[in-house]
């Protein structure tokens, strides 16, 4: 993975797309295949952890967004009508 600037998801699965053809070529020495494997596996794991973050804010807002009415809004709306 990158050094210490912040990394964005979708350089993640860009760098996670690379390694994969790298891999899957099986044209490396024994070593960069173990090394490559270890930053895709971190770069998977980063990715999924931003996609689960993603679900939740989404899931959280819908939530919100079609909550019911409660009592006291309820009665805000009619005094302001």
């Amino acid at each position: 993975m990158k050094g210490k600037k912040a990394l964005r998801f979708e350089e993640a699965m860009t760098r996670l797309q690379e390694i994969v053809a790298a891999l899957e070529e099986g044209e490396q020495p024994l070593e960069k295949g173990i090394a490559l494997y270890k930053e895709g596996a971190g770069l998977a794991r980063f990715c999924r952890e931003q996609l689960e973050k993603a679900r939740h804010e989404i899931s959280v807002w819908q939530e919100g967004e079609a909550a019911p009415f409660t009592d006291a809004e309820a009665d805000e709306e009619e005094e302001g009508a």
